[in-house]
């Protein structure tokens, strides 16, 4: 059995909204166009069928609401259009897809109430978030109820990276030049906000609090000795930060292990081998990042499980990345 953890969906009435409300998404409205598995479900599934795919999670696809919308009110508004598409789409066909809700971070008076209609009305398993709000973090006192309840249901936050073009790579720049933004850029985003979370001390107060990422846990696999090395390097010499680390239950390493991490390395081998050994297989999820690829999601899918076919793993723990995994963290009844 496989179920992809990490796709993406556009519900229309959402992107219809987006282009009322605030006169479109730009650039990326026009990619999305191209992609007519964003809003067809009836593609997704003739595509699952060809691909032996047995359900698919879907999430909002990228922007960040609160990035096209900065008047929170708006924002709030615009998360529940999308959360109530993303609830139409997966009632297409329940037995395939599984819908996982979003809120507006910049509202999070609000995102909690919307995280507990998005579960207890409309059947979500789970919510997303983005690495952070408009490049504020995701770790302060405001964002501590979301990750409460989340806590409380014992479901999953899933976290995508989130970094704009007009987010210069360098001071004499107004924008990031040759997709830097997104190529490295994201991988960067996810891994400061996994930090970020580390530090805050959600572990330790939730041992159980669950979080998702996107590609395989960005930098954190590959960096798993500079991390373990550093730490105690710069805390011999810096009191504050000397005495943060001291106050956590478990080493810093062991929290960033803590983190699940999907397969969404477009098929590398040597990457997703290096996440294995960072994450064990029981922290690994089978994710496609679909329909974001030339052919609509199939590229990605068929390169993520020939990858996974190549790890040095058991066909035990191959069919814990598939599907055993996931379907223990949303209670799946079993099919």
């Amino acid at each position: 059995m496989k179920i992809d953890c990490f796709t993406h969906v556009m519900p229309q009435a959402y992107a219809d909204a987006l282009q009322q409300e605030v006169g479109g998404y730009g650039e990326l409205a026009k990619l999305h166009k191209a992609m007519p598995a964003l809003f067809d479900m009836d593609l997704r599934i003739a595509s699952m069928d060809r691909l032996g795919i047995d359900q698919q999670v879907i999430t909002l696809a990228a922007p960040p609401v609160e990035v096209v919308a900065k008047d929170p009110e708006l924002a709030a508004k615009l998360a529940a259009i999308a959360n109530d598409g993303i609830a139409e789409m997966a009632n297409r066909d329940p037995d395939r897809f599984i819908p996982v809700g979003n809120i507006a971070m910049n509202n999070m008076s609000v995102a909690v109430a919307e995280t507990r209609r998005c579960i207890e009305q409309l059947g979500m398993k789970g919510m997303l978030i983005y690495s952070s709000d408009r490049r504020r973090a995701i770790d302060t006192d405001r964002f501590m109820p979301f990750y409460d309840l989340m806590a409380d249901y014992d479901l999953p936050i899933w976290i995508h990276p989130a970094r704009e073009p007009d987010v210069p790579d360098y001071i004499d720049e107004d924008v990031s030049e040759y997709v830097i933004w997104q190529v490295f850029g994201w991988p960067y985003e996810t891994t400061a906000a996994m930090t970020r979370l580390v530090f805050s001390g959600v572990f330790d107060r939730h041992p159980d609090i669950k979080f998702i990422t996107h590609h395989a846990g960005a930098m954190a696999p590959f960096f798993d000795k500079r991390i373990e090395s550093v730490y105690p390097l710069f805390t011999s010499a810096n009191p504050k930060l000397r005495e943060q680390v001291e106050s956590m239950d478990e080493p810093v390493l062991n929290y960033f292990k803590k983190f699940y991490g999907d397969t969404a390395l477009m098929g590398s081998v040597g990457g997703l081998t290096n996440a294995l050994a960072f994450f064990g297989s029981d922290h690994l999820l089978f994710g496609t990042d679909a329909p974001f690829d030339l052919q609509g999601g199939d590229q990605f899918t068929v390169d993520t499980v020939t990858s996974i076919e190549a790890l040095p793993a058991s066909d035990k723990a191959k069919q814990e990345i598939y599907s055993e995994n996931l379907r223990r963290m949303l209670r799946l009844d079993s099919r």
